[in-house]
């Protein structure tokens, strides 16, 4: 039997500098016991603020994890405060809420045009009267006849009817959540063609302009309008229900602080974002090797060669030992492959198996988490689902080290990094070293266990190498970057489900994404492979992977030949996803960004889910079939085809022919995009050679560039007037810099304020001259 207590009104309140403490009464069932609970508002900023209801405040204690930066959030502002007309106003500047008194209520709206921005919904009837959510409040439930406990707090917000919602973490249904459930509670997904999903993050934007972190770690569970259009719905599984209000109204802005307060990334190692080859999986050295021979034989980009479970001995993943009779002289291995510039990646889960002295350790030493009566939570079917094992309890510091110490030998062997897989099986009556149960410690598992691992790689092999390539993900999560996208199908269905899932993770704070290129179970056709390919060697991050090979030979001439074209592609743009990946460990914004990101006002982009941007000045439209057409939307402005030079005007639809070795790239007019020569494994530091290509918009372009030894993002502006072509670049480290700008015929050009001088004293060569560099203008 459950019951709903809802608040009522404010009895008492009390403002002491920027924190309101309200004493609500309830409506409550005659069996509850009378009483009043504490809502709390907790003022950050303008346009930042928390929000908690306490149902048995005698016994709330602060959340511990995920750890929430708050003084990254708090800034100076004057704080009124006003009663009038038996309401509350607290105005900052940006936002007036209001707070009904004599009956409660809650509104949230811009200061300067007075609109709602949120409001919690207290009146949403059928025809009979009834209503159809519940208001601010919680549940209680009886236990045995007669004691209730509370299960769950949450309330209740208006949908207006144009609402979109966008976030919650990496789900793979429809892109606007407007009209979904979510249930956000960890699950192995078997695919991405669910509402299943590893990333489970409780944050979410709104097109009305904010976006709202549930501050918990318990199931949280969301209603955007499925139950009723006109209402959306949040409840948290526990007795305590708060979230972290952030208005933009841009969603950049709303990005900005929520990652300020939850987390950045750091951002990766350079060579990270090379090309990752992997499958499930290599079985000997030997194998491995030969891989890595032909990729360089065939002149295809990579750095990273991965192993999944056969590097561990049979029936004994994960002790984190070799199976050296597979694998004979590891550290030899390695020091070959890095002598041909490829790094190792590991695979790795936190079930230790039964059976192994890992386990023996770990279970007399109380490394591992428990079954409620003092002994290790013993699984059957874990992972790969044929032995029994026990899970790493990352709450007790003594098993964290232990964990650290498996992982530092590999590392001191020389290995780069490790595929964090799984997290996801925690059970709710599992019990932690910290005292708290799986139904609090289920969503932030993999929290703890890639930072465990994020950890240990830095301690060995320096901070600015520490790495993981996870699985799992909740708030927070994003500070352990990087992370990729599970099992998709080996379909066009897969494909586009991967980009789905990516561009929703990318909305909640995930800002380093990959996808297994051409799916994970089974194998996929060559054109599915080489449309995959071509879409996933332009994602933030890239790495082919599945059940069966998935190397591009495997495939044929022509997707070899595709995915070569495509890696050097990649490679040749290494200096712009690195200058993008700087930007995201300064501000939270990914390097994957869905339209509606950046145009946000543009209702043609408030749905769009099979396109989108690398960083701000690149538009990749990935192709669902193997040849045909292709439609693509460009958005305001003017955007020039990669590949023909052709212009379009932004804010329209356009159809392009599409052979399976084209897929559409389009260059935002206005940008510089920094780029180089493309290698066979990615050079550390700044390109020697540094190329700068400007696309011109009214005469004008500019943009960033990340000068990695210099430590520094370097600005570049390029400007056409009265005949002369000026080019301004900051101080860069790079021996040669080479400027291309399209679309320009100047009689003069000044780089840096320094006149140039032709080339061979002819202007028509398009070659001009200053120094040590060369400017270089097709016109």
């Amino acid at each position: 039997m459950s019951e709903r207590i809802t608040v009522d009104a404010v009895a008492d309140y009390a403002v002491e500098d920027r924190t309101v403490r309200l004493e609500c009464d309830v409506v409550a069932p005659e069996s509850a016991t009378p009483r009043t609970v504490p809502v709390t508002l907790q003022l950050y900023g303008p346009r930042t603020f928390r929000f908690e209801l306490q149902a048995n405040p005698e016994v709330a204690a602060e959340s511990e994890y995920p750890p929430l930066d708050t003084d990254a959030v708090s800034t100076e502002f004057d704080l009124n405060v006003v009663e009038t007309d038996e309401t509350l106003r607290l105005e900052t500047g940006a936002l007036d809420l209001s707070i009904g008194l004599d009956e409660w209520s809650f509104v949230v709206r811009d200061a300067d045009t007075g609109d709602v921005v949120f409001e919690e919904q207290r009146s949403d009837p059928d025809v009979f009267g009834r209503q159809r959510v519940e208001p601010l409040g919680f549940s209680q439930e009886e236990i045995n006849h007669n004691p209730r406990r509370v299960t769950e707090t949450g309330t209740a917000f208006r949908l207006s009817p144009d609402e979109k919602i966008y976030g919650a973490g990496e789900q793979f249904v429809e892109f606007d959540r407007r009209g979904r459930e979510l249930d956000l509670w960890h699950e192995e997904p078997l695919g991405t063609e669910t509402e299943r999903a590893y990333k489970n993050i409780p944050f979410h934007l709104s097109s009305k302009g904010y976006g709202m972190l549930v501050d918990t770690t318990a199931r949280v569970s969301y209603d955007f309008g499925k139950s009723s259009t006109a209402s959306g719905t949040v409840s948290v599984g526990e007795d305590r229900f708060a979230f972290v209000f952030f208005y933009g109204p841009d969603f950049r802005d709303v990005i900005r602080r929520y990652t300020a307060l939850t987390g950045r990334p750091s951002r990766p190692p350079k060579w990270a974002f090379g090309t990752w080859m992997s499958r499930l999986g290599y079985e000997s050295r030997e194998e491995l090797e030969a891989v890595a021979e032909r990729l360089r034989a065939e002149s295809i980009p990579s750095d990273v060669l991965h192993l999944d479970p056969f590097w561990m001995r049979e029936q004994k993943s994960t002790d984190l030992e070799w199976d050296t009779d597979q694998f004979p002289d590891p550290e030899g291995m390695i020091d070959g492959l890095r002598e041909d510039g490829f790094r190792l990646s590991l695979w790795e889960h936190p079930h230790v198996p039964v059976g192994t002295e890992a386990f023996a350790e770990g279970a007399r030493e109380g490394y591992f988490v428990e079954d409620g009566t003092g002994k290790p939570y013993v699984m059957d079917h874990t992972c790969q689902g044929d032995y029994r094992g026990a899970l790493v309890d990352f709450t007790d510091p003594a098993a964290v080290e232990w964990w650290k110490d498996k992982h530092r030998r590999l590392l001191e062997q020389g290995v780069a990094v490790f595929k964090t897989d799984y997290g996801e099986y925690v059970p709710e009556d599992a019990v932690f070293a910290n005292g708290k149960s799986g139904r609090t410690m289920h969503n932030l598992y993999p929290y703890l266990y890639n930072e465990a691992v994020y950890e240990v790689v830095g301690e060995v092999n320096g901070a600015r190498e520490a790495l993981v390539w996870g699985r799992s993900a909740w708030t927070g999560s994003q500070s352990f970057p990087m992370h990729w996208g599970g099992d998709p199908q080996t379909s066009w269905n897969g494909m586009s489900a991967a980009l789905r899932g990516g561009l929703s993770a990318s909305l909640s704070g995930i800002a380093f994404w990959s996808h297994d290129i051409g799916g994970f179970r089974g194998t996929p056709s060559d054109a599915v492979y080489t449309r995959w390919a071509q879409f996933g060697l332009l994602s933030s991050n890239a790495r082919c992977h599945g059940t069966t090979p998935r190397e591009p030979w495997e495939f044929g001439e022509e997707a070899l030949d595709i995915f070569r074209e495509y890696a050097r592609l990649r490679y040749r743009l290494l200096p712009y996803l690195y200058t993008y990946a700087e930007i995201a460990a300064r501000t939270g914004l990914p390097v994957v960004r869905p339209l509606v990101l950046e145009y946000q006002d543009d209702p043609a982009v408030h749905r769009l889910d099979t396109q989108y941007l690398l960083g701000t000045d690149i538009l990749v439209a990935p192709v669902f079939t193997d040849s045909g057409t292709r439609s693509v939307y460009l958005p305001e402005g003017e955007w020039r085809d990669r590949a023909s030079g052709e212009r379009f005007d932004g804010g329209t639809w356009i159809e392009t022919a599409v052979e399976l070795d084209e897929m559409p790239i389009f260059v935002r007019a206005g940008s510089v995009v920094p780029e180089r020569e493309p290698t066979q494994s990615v050079q550390p530091g700044t390109p020697d050679h540094l190329e700068l290509v400007a696309t011109l918009s009214d005469g004008e372009a500019s943009g960033r560039v990340y000068d990695v030894d210099a430590d520094a993002l370097v600005e570049v502006e390029v400007e056409l007037g009265n005949g002369t072509l000026s080019v301004d670049i900051g101080p860069v480290t790079a021996d040669r810099v080479t400027v291309t700008v399209s679309d320009a015929d100047p009689e003069a050009v000044t780089v840096d304020g320094e006149r140039a001088t032709s080339v061979d004293a002819d202007p028509e060569d398009g070659e001009w001259t200053v120094t040590d560099s060369v400017l270089t203008l097709v016109v």
